[in-house]
């Protein structure tokens, strides 16, 4: 039965995004991925793969959390992240309020060891009040030395959902929370000079224990091949009816151009 439901699930959402490329598009942007992390059949339908966590009730459907070490989502990172300019989009249902997070753990991860980093993450070595945006290049953290760009003291709380977005590129290193600007490096406009083979929601690698899960909810996520402004950020978070055009071969959808309508 579950399966049944499953397989429902993945035909309706298809159906949906059919549809809904014929309504007049209020925000356009290049899109290079997309996944509804609302199951495991949904993760290996947009080629990636469930390490092992849950799939719990999130802002639209369900989410991943991670909620304990070795609890991590990975997809390929080829074709999905370009070095030079992009953004990173998402909704997070918070499970344990953010001042109350352990410890460091991490919403997003691509790194490759020793060299390139695109993390978003909360640290209490960053800022144990707030999120951050921190990218590595050439082995080297942007922002003088600091590599971050953090968000004030939040008071995000046990059942919220919140909306996140990144972005890196020439208009600078930015962060978005509920659609507000909040974090940013104007002085860095670039991303990373190498990527690892996979990035990761909700963990850090595999190879490394994942053992600094986020401890919340995942939700909902895009990756674009350009910085989002904020019409775009708000047409993203607003929006009740999404669709991109579908991959030919397999339910993440890639290199397809974002329509919403509010």
């Amino acid at each position: 039965m579950v399966k049944i439901l499953n397989c429902i699930r993945v035909i309706m959402t298809a159906l949906m995004t059919a549809m809904s490329l014929f309504f007049i598009s209020q925000v356009d942007a290049k899109q290079t991925f997309y996944n509804s992390l609302d199951s495991k059949e949904a993760v290996e339908a947009g080629g990636g793969k469930v390490h092992a966590g849950s799939f719990e009730k999130a802002h639209r459907g369900n989410g991943f959390l991670a909620d304990g070490k070795g609890d991590a989502v990975s997809f390929p990172t080829a074709g999905h992240i370009k070095q030079d300019v992009g953004s990173i989009a998402l909704w997070v249902k918070v499970m344990v309020d953010i001042q109350k997070v352990p410890g460091e753990s991490f919403i997003f991860m691509m790194y490759k060891r020793g060299s390139d980093a695109f993390f978003i993450n909360h640290s209490h070595g960053w800022n144990p009040k707030g999120i951050c945006w921190m990218i590595k290049a050439g082995g080297k953290w942007f922002t003088n030395g600091k590599g971050k760009s953090c968000s004030q003291d939040l008071d995000w709380k046990k059942g919220e959902t919140h909306h996140i977005v990144t972005s890196w590129g020439p208009k600078g290193q930015q962060l978005w929370l509920d659609g507000k600007l909040v974090g940013q490096a104007p002085g860095h406009k670039t991303g990373t000079t190498k990527m690892d083979n996979n990035f990761w929601v909700g963990n850090i690698e595999i190879e490394k224990g994942s053992t600094l899960p986020s401890q919340w909810v995942q939700d909902e996520l895009y990756i674009f091949d350009t910085q989002l402004g904020q019409g775009e950020v708000d047409g993203i978070m607003k929006s009740s009816v999404t669709a991109v055009e579908p991959s030919h071969d397999k339910l993440s959808l890639t290199w397809g151009m974002i329509k919403l309508k509010k």
